[in-house]
């Protein structure tokens, strides 16, 4: 069946972020906004009460003096954060979200880098702040701030209220994970944050109901659990840690999450590894057959066969979205067949970061999705080329990187692909993990990794690249499976066989460990 084209879905769409925030509280009012675990007391947080808070917290650093100032923000998702990231951008100031996973001296020089004047940090992060010579403030004082700029507010001053956004000028600096390379500053401006909300919220409907477990210093992570949530008037539930994700998800019962891929694997693995200790591989196999079978005739029983499965995540879950990598077609399909619709998508933080989607009624589990309305997409030599309304202005005081990341008008992503018939987007790699023999092929470093594991289920994380003008995988097995590694070697070999000659893979190492990986959980590559 193909994957046509059907009309966007309708959603508000405000100028800029304190727009945003004007919008939701006159639309939504005392609607539940966000809410978190404080001390085992639900914590609930009113639109309206957002808007106070942001208002209250932007006068307060009017008041010490952050105007026109780069102020950066450290900690871990919480309530606290996300109203200071508002305040600080909706005062005209820049935001500089630091990814909280980085040492003191890493971040110190991030401080410097992007010219931040302010750091405002979270109280278990204070070691870290205190490897910065900047201004700093501590989020405990919160309270204090808040009710500072109210007193502010009452006497009269306006300030901070009264600001006009200028939406084409720079608002937040995102610093890139690098897999390979040294973090650059990715500037972005509340055009094209506040488009990406719209646009994103158009190609894509979702439930209401989610619970934000991504980090939120990641431009995904904030945008997918934070604006878009806004956007549609949707309640977020606060996660602070991934110890708790677990019991949250449970007590909150979402209906769709935004994951990592890596966390999609870990949890599609989870379900098996429990059906096999329950004994019931077997019957459950059964029962996706026969419900497959039903779900063509209109008989829809998934939710009532499969009801322990989703009882695991609080009863309610329909839908898993995720970008950033690849995801294998397997978790795509394996999921639909006990009833969760997984949606894959395509982002980069350039793009303010998301770019395509799959949407709701369309089936494709090796594409990443439609590309959203207001984005252009080209494919030039092989490699994703973009430009549109969510386009970043470029990267802080770097514009050698700058210049090198554009042809013409068109961002070039550094991603490989393709679009169908449809016009769905597929990403087949990346052009700097390219293998390029001495015969003149060029072999995809991810898409051999991707047929190494769909074929061999005891690989857990591989990477291929060029060593001596051929190809090398180097591979992680399974702990949890009792496997040899001679075993696994005659089964490379044998696959060998099936493949042409430049995608023969002539050397295996096996590693004790993990790969090590960038806070997105994305592997490193040397």
């Amino acid at each position: 069946m193909r994957n046509k084209e059907y009309p966007y879905y309708s959603v508000p769409e405000p100028t800029d972020l304190k727009d945003l925030v004007a919008y939701c509280a006159e639309n939504y009012g005392e609607k539940k906004a966000f809410w978190y675990k404080n001390k085992g007391q639900e914590i609930n947080i009113s639109f309206r009460q957002l808007q106070s808070d942001i208002q209250a917290f932007g006068t307060y650093l009017y008041s010490i003096g952050i105007i026109n100032q780069h102020v950066a923000l450290l900690g871990e998702n919480s309530y606290e954060w996300i109203v200071a990231y508002f305040a600080v951008v909706n005062g005209g100031n820049v935001i500089v979200p630091i990814d909280n996973q980085n040492n003191g001296p890493d971040i110190a020089k991030l401080i410097v880098k992007a010219d931040v004047s302010l750091l405002i940090h979270s109280d278990n992060y204070t070691e870290e702040a205190e490897c910065c010579d900047v201004q700093r403030l501590n989020m405990s004082t919160f309270s204090d701030c808040l009710d500072e700029g109210r007193k502010l507010i009452e006497t009269g001053d306006k300030s901070f209220l009264n600001c006009t956004i200028d939406r084409e000028k720079l608002c937040a600096i995102v610093f890139t994970s690098g897999t390979t390379s040294e973090p650059k500053g990715v500037m972005l401006n509340h055009r094209s944050l506040i488009r990406d909300a719209i646009v994103s919220s158009q190609n894509l409907f979702v439930p209401e109901g989610t619970i934000c477990v991504l980090p939120l210093y990641h431009t995904f992570g904030f945008m997918a659990g934070v604006l878009c949530q806004m956007l549609k008037g949707y309640p977020v539930f606060i996660n602070s840690s991934l110890r708790k994700v677990l019991p949250d998800i449970q007590y909150t019962a979402p209906k769709h999450i935004s994951v990592v891929p890596l966390l999609i694997g870990v949890i599609y693995d989870k379900i098996w590894d429990n059906v096999r200790k329950s004994g019931k591989e077997a019957l459950f196999k059964t029962m996706i057959s026969v419900s497959n079978i039903l779900d063509h005739f209109g008989i829809h029983i998934k939710r009532k066969l499969f009801k322990q499965v989703y009882q695991a995540f609080g009863g309610n879950l329909e839908m898993l979205i995720t970008g950033g990598s690849g995801i294998e077609e397997k978790y795509v399909k394996g999921f639909r067949d006990i009833g969760i619709k997984v949606t894959n998508g395509y982002g980069i933080t350039e793009c303010s970061p998301i770019v395509a989607t799959t949407r709701n009624r369309h089936y494709a589990p090796k594409s990443v999705g439609a590309i959203q309305p207001g984005i252009d997409c080209r494919i030039k030599d092989g490699e994703v080329q973009l430009k549109g309304e969510t386009l970043f202005l470029g990267y802080y005081k770097d514009e050698q990187a700058t210049n090198e990341a554009f042809d013409g008008e068109w961002f070039k992503t550094g991603d490989l692909g393709y679009l169908d018939d449809d016009g769905l987007l597929y990403i087949t790699g990346r052009i700097k993990n390219l293998i390029i023999l001495s015969n003149g092929k060029n072999v995809s470093a991810e898409e051999l990794e991707d047929f190494l594991k769909q074929s061999i289920s005891e690989i857990k994380e591989v990477v291929c690249y060029g060593e001596n003008d051929a190809i090398t995988a180097e591979i992680y097995l399974d702990p949890d499976k009792d496997t040899k590694q001679d075993d696994i070697i005659k089964r490379i070999n044998l696959l060998n066989t099936t493949q042409p000659n430049h995608k023969q893979i002539a050397n295996i190492k096996i590693r004790d460990t993990e790969f090590p990986k960038t806070t997105t959980k994305k592997i490193k590559r040397n």
